[in-house]
């Protein structure tokens, strides 16, 4: 995790240095989720039952607003069921203090909207909202790519200045496959048919393959519980759909965010590529 943090840390210092060069930040806009107004509704329904601090009347409100709320969000939603599962901790005389607690991160978790610091490649989907994982695809994309062995944003922080290539969001790391440490860093070309394939000392000009993957958001500061609690979320998302999905590499941190945005508002996504089962898998 020691590498992992070091990792994570020379993407800040990159997107530092880019900013202060101005290759960044200017009048970058994420597109917005589809079901973001689902997301919100559900939040206010939350909010609003929140707001009352009698318990008896607190818990029978906040029955009725979890009800509300899931029926806002996808059928297969995680949280979704996390809010059923506090549903019935409530029902059953669980603590109440915690499920308020695990409650009110949700609301903020549906509230929060990334903070675009520069633009998507094109093509790229949607931010995951935080707290949620879903499958989403990606078109194949053009990428500076380098080992990540602690000076890896010197190297490609040079190769794009000197290539006139604009910095775009986010910065990928790809992990080990146990997710325990980043083994490259890649700063991704706005469009796949932007500057050419090939080495250039020791960065490569990559061409990626799109495809699927498992994804979910995480917000504010970067830690290893954070980083632990997204992929336990996109793990347990594999597990319930098993029958489909299948791994299919290792897994990649996407930071979006430099040290100029206030730490409670800092944006990742933790994803796992995947493939979908054929007949013969099963």
């Amino acid at each position: 995790m020691k590498t992992l943090m070091i990792g994570m840390l020379s993407v800040v210092i990159a997107i530092i240095a880019l900013m202060l060069a101005g290759a960044v930040g200017r009048g970058a806009e994420f597109p917005e989720h589809p079901l973001s107004g689902d997301y919100r509704r559900a939040a206010d329904e939350l909010a609003k039952a929140l707001q009352n601090k009698e318990p008896k009347v607190q818990e029978s409100l906040l029955t009725e607003a979890i009800d509300r709320a899931v029926a806002c969000l996808p059928s297969d939603s995680y949280i979704s069921a996390r809010l059923r599962d506090m549903k019935s901790r409530m029902a059953a005389g669980g603590d109440q203090s915690e499920v308020l607690t695990a409650l009110k991160n949700i609301v903020e978790d549906l509230r929060f909207r990334p903070i675009a610091e520069a633009d998507l490649p094109v093509g790229f989907p949607p931010c995951t909202p935080v707290g949620e994982v879903e499958v989403k695809r990606y078109p194949g994309y053009r990428a500076a790519v380098t080992r990540d062995n602690g000076t890896a944003f010197w190297r490609l922080f040079a190769h794009i200045k000197k290539n006139n290539v604009a910095m775009t969001a986010p910065v990928e790391m790809t992990l080990e496959e146990n997710g325990q440490r980043p083994v490259l860093m890649a700063f991704l070309y706005e469009r796949p048919d932007q500057g050419t394939p090939g080495e250039d000392g020791t960065v490569e000009v990559r061409d990626l393959p799109g495809g699927w993957f498992v994804s979910t958001g995480i917000r504010g500061p970067r830690s290893n519980q954070a980083l632990q609690l997204a992929r336990q979320r996109v793990e347990e998302w594999l597990g319930h759909h098993r029958d489909k999905w299948q791994v299919a590499g290792p897994p990649r941190l996407l930071g979006y965010n430099s040290p100029f945005i206030p730490r409670d508002k800092y944006y990742w996504e933790y994803q796992l590529p995947v493939r979908e089962k054929s007949s013969a898998d099963n």
